[in-house]
């Protein structure tokens, strides 16, 4: 249990191969203590060493690593987290903060994150702030952070904006903004093979692509087994185990208490060692998916090109899921391809108003299209905006579909502005409603809009996530047009 705190082309080839489900039902988001399925496990990629690694002569790792100092690496004791939301602080404040700064080139400054873990645990708290999460809840964090990104801290109203209420941000242009920094997926490596501290090392060290400096990653353990030791000054673990908490790993000694990593808490109280043994099979940290380590990449040079402005109005925001779809004709009266956002807007944050405990139903909101690029084949297409409702009541204020292909490309720079025309549209209880909009445009435009593949599913995992070459391995120039992840109604 978490300790309650209260201080402050190839794209499309790959579509078949993403799992394409039937009917537009919203994807069903793990609540608080819910069953990890095996499924949902298995669908996250294992992370693998590239082939160049293999030679530890030319690719040597350090003994040790410290990324505590490195200036991408958010304030980790001047602040607490609220509640139970442990695991959206080391998923989104601390592994995706890091990465969203150090692609940006922005440095840490000051005693406040950059990244708010609120944004993500207002989605999925179900509106309990003090216990509304749990230690696997990185996992839906990064989901969320796939589909929507997440905003700075002072575009989200401040780095703890909305505790009481479990507030919801609005603001077109603050969502996107964040759309640009989009996680482009997160990986898992299991700790409790001694043979896969080699692959932890190289995250820390590199990112595993030859960066000049490495990534942070996150684990789940329990808060009530943290007894301690100090060994060499250092505060040293002596066990781990259980679920229900989350740490950050940003770092490792190999002589230290016969090898340990370097471990962040987001209680305000600093570092802790954990030696490697505490992370293997038999022991107590250990469970039926072995001991999990994870970390996530984010898109560098991402721009969205299409794009859903949204306002609306709902008194209970848990009983509504958003969807968007598109179909290749302007004419077409419903989507080919369809998509959620992951856990946001997916019968979230709890029976409120759309922005949040005693606060307005009213919201502004934006959702990226540009994923369904590789699907408009020809020079029209309709997207469309769904709401499925289980009850309560609301309505469709105005929907605006944003066309940012003409801007910087040979264009006349402007953004199109598309509004829809069922302005004001009353939201069916246990129904579905829908506004489309049609578009005209150049696909070309779009083809090499998403940015480069994740390294894992392109040429053999010989380009880093951010599309450069790793060291020895040839560059795949081609390799643009970010693979779609849809569903087929």
């Amino acid at each position: 249990m978490n300790r309650i705190r209260t201080n402050a082309s190839l794209a499309a080839a790959c579509l078949g191969a993403l799992g394409l489900a039937i009917g537009q039902t919203p994807s069903v988001v793990r609540a608080q203590f819910g069953t990890v399925t095996t499924a949902k496990f298995n669908s996250i990629p294992n992370y693998e060493l590239a082939p160049e690694y293999k030679d530890r002569t030319k690719h040597p790792l350090p003994a040790s690593i410290d990324l505590t100092t490195a200036k991408w690496m958010p304030p980790y004791k001047t602040w607490s987290i609220q509640g139970w939301s442990c695991a959206n602080a080391t998923g989104t404040t601390y592994v995706y903060g890091y990465e969203a700064q150090r692609v940006l080139g922005i440095a840490s400054s000051g005693s406040t994150p950059n990244y708010p873990y609120e944004y993500t645990y207002h989605f999925l708290n179900s509106a309990n702030q003090a216990e509304g999460g749990d230690g696997w809840m990185f996992m839906e964090a990064f989901d969320i952070l796939k589909e929507t990104g997440a905003p700075t801290s002072t575009d989200f109203g401040g780095f703890e904006f909305g505790n009481g209420s479990a507030a919801w941000m609005s603001g077109y242009d603050k969502y996107y903004k964040a759309m640009k920094i989009r996680v482009s997926e997160y990986y898992k490596i299991d700790a409790s093979v001694a043979a896969n501290d080699e692959l932890i090392k190289q995250i820390l060290v590199d990112h595993g692509d030859g960066s000049t400096e490495g990534g942070l990653l996150t684990f789940q353990m329990s808060s009530e087994d943290m007894p301690v030791t100090t060994v060499n000054g250092r505060r040293t673990l002596t066990s781990l185990s259980g679920e229900g908490h989350a740490l950050s790993i940003a770092g490792y000694d190999d002589a230290h208490n016969g090898g340990s990593y370097l471990c962040v808490n987001n209680w305000g109280d600093g570092v802790y060692w954990a030696p490697y043994k505490l992370f293997r099979a038999g022991g107590k940290l250990a469970n039926k998916f072995g001991t999990p380590v994870m970390f996530c990449r984010v898109r560098k040079n991402y721009t969205p090109q299409l794009t859903f402005k949204i306002n609306m109005t709902h008194d209970s925001r848990n009983k509504i899921a958003l969807l968007v779809g598109v179909a290749p004709s302007a004419t077409a009266t419903a989507p080919t391809k369809w998509k959620d956002f992951g856990g946001a807007f997916n019968y979230a944050g709890g029976a409120a108003p759309m922005m949040g405990k005693g606060a307005s139903g009213t919201i502004e909101i934006g959702l990226d299209l540009t994923d369904f690029a590789p699907l408009l084949t020809g020079k029209d297409a309709r997207f469309f905006f769904h709401v499925v409702s289980k009850g309560g009541s609301g309505k469709i204020d105005n929907v605006t579909l944003m066309d940012y292909t003409g801007v910087g490309t040979g264009g006349n720079g402007a953004v199109k502005e598309i509004p829809g025309t069922e302005a004001g549209k009353a939201i069916a209880a246990n129904a579905t409603t829908t506004v489309s909009i049609p578009w005209s445009g150049s696909v070309t435009t779009l083809a090499h809009a998403a940015g480069p593949l994740p390294a894992a599913h392109i040429n053999g995992r010989t380009l880093d996530m951010l599309g450069r070459a790793l060291p020895g391995g040839p560059a795949a120039a081609s390799a643009y047009a970010h693979a779609v992840k849809v569903r087929a109604p």
